[in-house]
């Protein structure tokens, strides 16, 4: 019996799934941080191998037995990387074969109904993907200022400090913001917030639950939150429109896959922004935000790449057996 192993990890954490050739789940694992831009080669490493081994164990299996492991990656941007990735994972001996694609791959493998669309990733950081009627397929370099990127969750924590600050020294309007982010830093001033993060007495992953903060004070009227939440959601948009344009998809009903720990921020203001933006563009687009977790489309992808077809009904037996993480 064929064993398939899927990983899916990005900035924040690492997911593992074990298929088996009837699509039935063995087993499931986690780790942290899988991006190696963020932590390094060997941290992120250590995660996928941790993700990885405790799938293995609740399967009751052994990495020989893995006839071929997709893993979507956070960080697989550039030629350099792919060379990189997957000679460091085919070292770790996780899998008879490893395959390594961008996680924007599990993302529109997950999420789409057809082979062609587009997906927009709004995790810990930003990217996009997108694949044509004939085959063709983009993946955004996602490497964040220097690629022309903006977004994601370590960005809008970002934007959430600049906005409390503008409010501190008068430059921008008072906000509810300021009350939360200092309650939740545990900071009693803005000058103390400053002094803190100038001096890295808070480290920057410290910084990413303010995100969905961010949308709690949005969602409650907030002007200045408001705004934010606009700005992410318009640029959400703006890159669904580029890929549609470039994949020729502009006047298809194509889905647009809106994936990402960001996507699920309170309220409703982000996702009808991006569908605004969309559809002023590509008026018979459909918004999609997917019931099937990354990690099960990576999984569903390592069985189609070692050449098994996928029984009826297993993507719709995974949307109700494994909970979208």
């Amino acid at each position: 019996m064929g064993i398939f192993l899927g990983v899916d990890a990005g900035g924040s954490k690492t997911h593992a799934l074990l298929l088996d050739e009837s699509g039935a789940v063995l087993g499931f694992g986690s780790g942290g941080c899988g991006n190696h831009q963020t932590g390094g080669l060997d941290s992120a490493l250590r995660e996928i191998s941790r993700a990885v081994t405790g799938a293995l164990e609740q399967a009751q299996a052994r990495p020989e037995q893995v006839a071929l492991g997709c893993f979507c990656l956070a960080g697989a941007d550039l030629p350099q990387d792919f060379r990189m990735l997957g000679k460091a994972l085919e070292a770790q001996r996780l899998a008879q074969q490893v395959v390594v694609k961008n996680d924007c791959i599990a993302a529109l493998r997950c999420g789409l109904s057809r082979a062609w669309g587009v997906a927009v990733i709004c995790g810990t950081g930003f990217n996009a993907a997108g694949r044509a009627q004939d085959g063709r397929e983009i993946v955004l370099p996602g490497l964040g200022a220097i690629s022309g990127d903006w977004g994601g969750g370590a960005d809008l924590a970002l934007e959430v400090i600049r906005a409390v600050m503008r409010a501190w020294d008068g430059r921008g309007r008072p906000t509810r913001l300021t009350r939360v982010v200092l309650e939740r830093l545990g900071r009693d001033s803005e000058e103390a917030l400053l002094a803190d993060l100038y001096n890295r007495r808070i480290p920057r992953r410290s910084l990413l639950p303010l995100a969905p903060l961010l949308f709690e004070i949005a969602d409650g009227g907030d002007g200045v939150a408001r705004e934010i939440v606009t700005r992410m959601g318009t640029e959400a948009g703006v890159t669904a429109n580029a890929l549609l344009r470039r994949l020729d998809l502009l006047d298809s009903d194509a889905e647009v896959v809106l994936s990402g720990s960001v996507f699920k921020g309170q309220g409703t203001l982000l996702v009808d922004t991006v569908r605004g933006v969309v559809r002023a563009a590509a008026p018979r687009a459909r918004m999609v935000q997917p019931r099937l977790a990354p990690v099960a489309g990576a999984a569903l992808l390592a069985m189609e790449l070692a050449g098994c077809t996928i029984p009826i009904g297993v993507q719709a037996r995974l949307e109700t057996t494994l909970s979208i993480q």
